[in-house]
């Protein structure tokens, strides 16, 4: 029998925690490049620190060898290795037929990719007993700092025929919930995480049947492996780090103080234009205008930006400024000559299972990004790729995210595995709306959406729209929004009691909604647009829209 709460450390040293305590200007320095130079200075004015810092650089890089290199660890030697990690692969490797182990580890080990090896052989060697997920928060350590920290009770065994999974658990009585309990085998886990056999972190029995039948009908976004499991052409691309290539970013005072002129958000000297640095949170679902840098107050610390006006965002020359500008020929060399398109689409790295939303998509313009805005670059025609802007937007692929999403980050290996409808459910004709595809009907929608300034012009070219910008109407937008998304339940196939039910796993949308509206607005307007579309469908006569015409900004 092995006990334990193995320690959770990054075997890689990190500068900014090393120097905290020794060296404030170092730690405090404003980006890794900076950072790095007066590292390199060490040794001229701070010989004693530079050998104590070569010293710990030393040991950082002789147990990651070791780690790594030993063969002790196969499944968890390898990428960011963090220490409970190594503990957990030592628990497996020294049960005996009999024994079992049971330690706290952050719930990660079931969901990450760096420890997809080590879960996806419990499952095939079934040796996972249960797995017990927590949630920081009010009724469990609500005194520490991070009020969304998860951790869970692992239990694995030589040999486990069944395995019991709870998850997001605020108070230890929740256990004893049977509701909340749930068991997949291993075929389950190979149908929703193919790629991987990592974890979906399902609340109740219901999210674990509903999951199973969305992915039933359509398999994931990319299979890998197998030739025809990318139908999307896909590409992903992590094109600026924050850290690496901070060399390369630019401040206004600095452009400014070598001869640079703003054009609109843009910089020019001579030939040469430098582009805005959109970092994540300046963007939302059908909202690349979404934060504004210059509306942070001086010396702010606050991740977030303030919320952009109303009558900023209705006037289609506005495009908001960065904190940082990078060199066009940069963001070209990135992209290469196999994306030649004037805008971009991605979606937020950094989200939670537990925050308002959990995907967040956005189409922007060809600018500069940071890679906290994942791309991913589609090989098909942009009608088509309009289409899959708006599934990315949807409560229906939201709430699937939302049971694979562990930690606080949606990379590339999770975005792969979503149940994200193939091209061929856009080219077939809609239920609601015979004679007329999938894909036809969607993009008008999407179109009026995503085209509300001048800076979008590209897009709305490429996918056939010939007029300016679209109004931003705030009332307008919810309800070709709820047109969309009661779209995406009907694609999935999901009934009309599943969707009531999926509106409720979003509880800050309802609260915000009854802050605002005094009701949960969004809720309400989705389940009316699902039954205009089922009973058009049921009908045979096409699902007419309660908006009217709509009408361009000037």
């Amino acid at each position: 029998m092995v006990l334990g709460n193995p320690p959770w450390e990054r075997v890689k040293l990190q500068e900014q925690e090393f120097f905290a305590p020794r060296d404030e200007d170092i730690a405090k320095a404003p980006n890794a490049a900076a950072r790095k130079k007066l590292i390199a200075s060490l040794p001229a004015t701070n010989p004693s620190l530079w050998q104590e810092w070569t010293a710990a650089s030393r040991r950082s890089e002789g147990e990651s060898h070791l780690i790594r290199q030993s063969g002790r660890y196969p499944l968890c030697g390898k990428g960011d290795v963090n220490t409970y990690a190594i503990f957990a692969e030592h628990n497996r490797s020294v049960l005996g037929e009999r024994g079992r182990a049971g330690f706290i580890v952050p719930t990660g080990i079931a969901t990450d990719d760096t420890t997809k090896e080590y879960f996806s052989t419990l499952i095939q060697e079934e040796q996972l007993a249960s797995l017990y997920d927590f949630q920081s928060g009010p009724g469990l350590f609500g005194e520490i700092g991070h009020a969304r920290f998860k951790f869970c009770l692992l239990t694995i065994a030589k040999k486990s025929e069944r395995a019991d999974l709870v998850f997001f658990v605020r108070d230890v009585r929740e256990i004893e919930d049977s509701w909340r309990h749930f068991e997949l085998s291993p075929e389950d886990f190979a149908k929703l995480n193919p790629n991987t056999r990592t974890c979906p972190t399902f609340r109740s029995r219901r999210d674990a049947d509903l999951n199973l039948a969305m992915y039933r009908r359509t398999g994931i976004l990319w299979r890998e492996g197998d030739p025809d499991g990318n139908p999307w052409g896909l590409r992903f691309l992590r094109m600026l780090d924050m850290s690496n290539d901070s060399g390369l970013f630019r401040t206004r005072a600095e452009l400014e103080a070598s001869g640079w002129k703003l054009d609109g958000h843009n910089f020019v000297l001579g030939e040469v234009r430098a582009l805005p640095l959109l970092e994540a949170k300046m963007v939302h679902h059908f909202d690349h205008r979404f934060g504004d840098y210059s509306d942070r107050a001086t010396g702010s610390q606050d991740t977030q930006l303030p919320d952009i006006p109303v009558t900023r965002l209705q006037d289609p020359t506005y495009a908001p400024m960065p904190r940082y500008w990078v060199e066009e020929r940069e963001v070209s060399s990135r992209l290469d000559d196999r994306w030649e398109r004037g805008w971009l689409l991605g979606w937020r790295d950094i989200c939670r299972s537990t925050d308002q939303r959990t995907v967040i998509a956005s189409l922007v313009p060809r600018l500069a990004v940071n890679d906290k805005f994942l791309l991913m670059l589609p090989g098909v025609e942009s009608r088509l790729i309009a289409c899959l802007y708006a599934s990315c937007s949807s409560f229906a692929l939201d709430y699937a995210a939302r049971q694979k999403v562990g930690g606080t980050s949606l990379k590339y290996f999770t975005m792969r595995q979503l149940p994200v409808l193939a091209p061929s459910f856009y080219t077939a004709d809609a239920a609601w709306s015979r004679g007329t595809t999938v894909r036809d009907w969607l993009l008008p929608r999407v179109v009026e959406l995503t085209y509300t300034a001048w800076d979008l012009e590209p897009f709305a070219r490429d996918v056939g729209d010939e007029g300016s910008p679209f109004l931003w109407d705030p009332a307008r937008r919810a309800v070709l929004r709820a047109e969309l998304d009661a779209a995406f339940f009907h694609l999935y196939g999901l009934a009309r009691d599943d969707v009531d039910y999926i509106m409720d796993t979003f509880p800050i949308v309802r609260k915000n909604d009854e802050k605002a509206h005094g009701e949960y607005r969004t809720k309400r307007i989705i389940l009316e647009r699902y039954d205009a579309l089922a009973a058009a469908a049921a009908s045979g006569q096409p699902y007419v829209s309660p908006l009217g015409p709509p009408r361009r900004a000037t």
